[in-house]
């Protein structure tokens, strides 16, 4: 159901919609949906009342927050009918209603519906934590280079990019610069780990600090408020 947006979400997310509940397939070992543990079912399915709600309008819906709508595992149908509500919903004799965020670990796979109408009405998110691999904390997701490059050619055709670095993890600067800029965002999105049960390995402050230095003329960045206990 659609839902007003709580907690540590986005601040310009002025709403949540998920549709597609379950366990996600990237499985990403400090993802906040896993705190949740027995509570979350492990098979993944459509909640089809979703299809029925009325989102309004002068709304920011971040779409499929709890589960990637993009991954491998979710069937192109469920993918369709998503896309397809938002679009019909959000039009009027007087134009669009709403704005739609569609994060996504495997943005290449968003090329395959990039030419449906809903995007013109959306922004495309990816997260990339680091410019390193670290496969025992993202398990199944897509290399940062792959989403990288996705994400310059959704950028490349029209569509509005943000970037979330979120949890941030120690990085290569010249290398992950390298990255944020492949991906051509309008806006950067930083955060730190908020799921208490898993260590990560963070930056330094001055790390973090520079980074934002080398991309702040090139994009808007925004700082997440759980980034207080680092900066």
């Amino acid at each position: 159901m659609l839902k007003k947006s709580t907690g540590n979400m986005y601040e310009f997310v002025t709403h949540t919609w998920n549709p597609i509940v379950g366990r996600c397939y990237h499985n990403c070992s400090y993802c906040y949906v896993s705190k949740y543990g027995n509570e979350v079912s492990n098979i993944q399915r459509l909640n089809s009342e979703c299809l029925d709600d009325d989102f309004g309008d002068g709304k920011f819906i971040f779409v499929c927050s709890g589960v990637d709508l993009f991954a491998e595992d979710v069937k192109d149908g469920w993918i369709r009918m998503v896309l397809d509500k938002c679009n019909q919903d959000n039009h009027s004799l007087f134009g669009s209603k709403n704005k739609f965020l569609f994060q996504s670990k495997n943005p290449k796979r968003i090329l395959d519906y990039i030419d449906h109408p809903v995007f013109k009405d959306a922004v495309v998110c990816t997260t990339i934590e680091t410019n390193r691999y670290y496969p025992d904390i993202m398990c199944n997701t897509p290399t940062m280079e792959d989403r990288a490059r996705a994400m310059n050619e959704i950028a490349n055709r029209g569509v509005e990019t943000y970037l979330t670095i979120e949890p941030i993890m120690q990085f290569d600067k010249d290398e992950l610069v390298r990255l944020i800029r492949l991906c051509k965002p309008v806006q950067v999105n930083i955060g730190a780990n908020t799921n208490g049960r898993v260590s990560l390995p963070e930056p330094s402050t001055d790390d973090i600090l520079s980074l934002i230095r080398d991309i702040e003329d090139e994009c808007k960045v925004e700082i997440k408020s759980n980034m207080k206990r680092i900066l």
